[in-house]
């Protein structure tokens, strides 16, 4: 029982303590808390809007491929790829380009055709950006 004296005395103090000097909780409680300006028209009038980035037509046209993964591991890549192309039936190449071997598969000759797929394969759980091939 004497603990729980202790124990409520202590908190009891604590509080007295505390009350004596203000917190960031009592200023906001008195009206101090921060303010932001007010907004008035200069801020509006400075606004410019961005235009789009143009696409050119050789960025758009060419040739496009999907690559699904970027592997360090030869046997895992291997796996991988075997595991792909039962999932999605492209013919995926494996490129070397150290120290990944690269998974590649789709040939598609606008690029917006190859993000709708890609896209497409996302509802499959299936990961994939944008190549452009060379």
């Amino acid at each position: 029982m004497k603990k729980i004296a202790k124990i409520a005395m202590f908190f009891a103090s604590m509080a007295f303590a505390t009350s004596e000097t203000p917190t960031d909780i009592d200023s906001l409680f008195r009206g101090k808390e921060f303010q932001l300006p007010k907004l008035d028209s200069t801020y509006r009038t400075n606004y410019t809007e961005f235009a789009p980035a143009k696409s050119s037509a050789k960025e758009q046209d060419g040739s496009f491929t999907l690559q699904f993964d970027a592997i360090a591991n030869f046997d895992a890549a291997q796996a991988r790829r075997a595991r792909l192309q039962s999932q999605t039936g492209y013919d995926i190449q494996m490129i070397f380009d150290a120290p990944f071997y690269k998974l590649r598969g789709g040939h598609f000759k606008k690029k917006s055709d190859a993000e709708d797929k890609a896209r497409e394969l996302s509802l499959y759980n299936i990961s994939a950006f944008v190549v452009k091939s060379k």
